[in-house]
């Protein structure tokens, strides 16, 4: 064997939490060329991942037939085995059709029957009823015999540049390194997003308490929740906009903590041994926990959590992450004693 395929098509967080399996790759095999397939918004996750030789990016919701073209270049890279660790319809007809002679999926996941190779619960190899995304997406190795770490170790390799150009805006905004803290107030879902007023609130707690900056780094699709939240904030959140990935984990790897909703930028502190406090709304912390660093996390308890998280399933509203107060945040901060 010596080329190996990973596909990791979306998100960021699954992405971070991904890291560690090149890397076991390369401790089994160092001669394998190991490539990773992924939408080109988090293909910076693995541009400098010193395990993963070659990054093969797709453009993102471009229909199935766009996303597809890429096949072409997986065959006639003729990979001897493809991991399909994202499970959706796109990974799973790339994994069916890439030629390769080993197809390794979940046993649960799409057109897994395609596949020669289907993996077993995640469950029946840890010893766990819930097992964090981490070790779940280190699962097919244990599958075929590679040998994982007991501790994997998340892996987020700065593009040198990219730091360089934060490095140069942070001196033009008077910022020093650890003199500022970053909010993450978005989500892709209603279910995992805190209300806007809160985060508004606790910024101007914050800034209050400690006299620091406070950003927040939105991609360009969330700028009209951003300017709510300025209105609501009077200046107490400074955004930075439309920043590439490259240089939002640049941004994080400056910054003296982290706070915010359950999400990628949480992840990407956490792979950076960041301090951060995460608001949980419908998802399972023991699954997407930060895997590294010191955090602390606002959990809800109710007997629906998880839920699918597209939409509240059992109330007009998402009260599980509607539960969370600002002065539970406040001292889940004031426990990390960021600065």
């Amino acid at each position: 064997m010596r080329r190996v395929l990973l596909l990791r098509l979306r998100s960021l967080g699954d992405a971070v939490l991904m890291t560690p399996v090149p890397t076991a790759l390369k401790a089994w095999r160092p001669a394998l060329h190991v490539a990773v397939l992924i939408e080109e918004p988090f293909a910076a996750v693995f541009r400098h991942h010193p395990a993963v030789d070659e990054v093969i990016s797709v453009p993102p919701d471009a229909g199935l037939a766009r996303r597809l073209r890429c096949l072409g270049a997986i065959r006639r890279s003729r990979f001897d085995l493809v991991f399909n660790l994202h499970s959706g319809s796109t990974a799973g007809l790339l994994t069916a059709l890439s030629g390769a002679p080993l197809r390794v999926a979940y046993a649960k996941a799409r057109f897994t029957p395609l596949c020669n190779l289907r993996v077993p619960p995640s469950e029946s190899f840890w010893g766990a009823k819930r097992v964090h995304t981490v070790r779940h997406q280190l699962t097919p190795l244990l599958h075929l015999g590679i040998p994982v770490p007991d501790a994997p170790r998340l892996e987020l390799h700065m593009d040198p540049a990219a730091r360089q150009r934060v490095l140069e805006q942070m001196e033009q905004l008077r910022l020093r390194q650890g003199g500022f803290i970053v909010m993450q107030p978005f989500s892709n879902w209603v279910t995992k997003e805190w209300e806007p007023a809160r985060f508004a609130e606790l910024a101007r707690r914050l800034k209050e308490r400690y006299g620091v900056p406070i950003l927040t780094l939105p991609a360009p699709s969330e700028n009209e929740r951003l300017e709510r939240l300025l209105s609501l904030a009077d200046g107490a959140i400074a955004a930075v906009r439309d920043v590439p990935l490259d240089e939002m984990m640049a941004w994080i790897e400056q910054c003296a903590f982290l706070v915010g909703n359950d999400s990628g930028p949480a992840h990407v502190a956490g792979a950076l041994n960041k301090k951060s406090v995460v608001i949980f709304g419908s998802a399972d912390p023991q699954v997407w926990h930060p895997w590294a660093g010191e955090y602390e996390l606002l959990t809800p308890d109710f007997p629906c959590i998880p839920c699918a998280g597209d939409r509240c399933y059992e109330f007009d509203s998402p009260r599980c992450i509607e539960s969370i107060t600002v002065e539970q945040v406040l001292l889940a901060v004031s426990r990390l004693e960021p600065f």
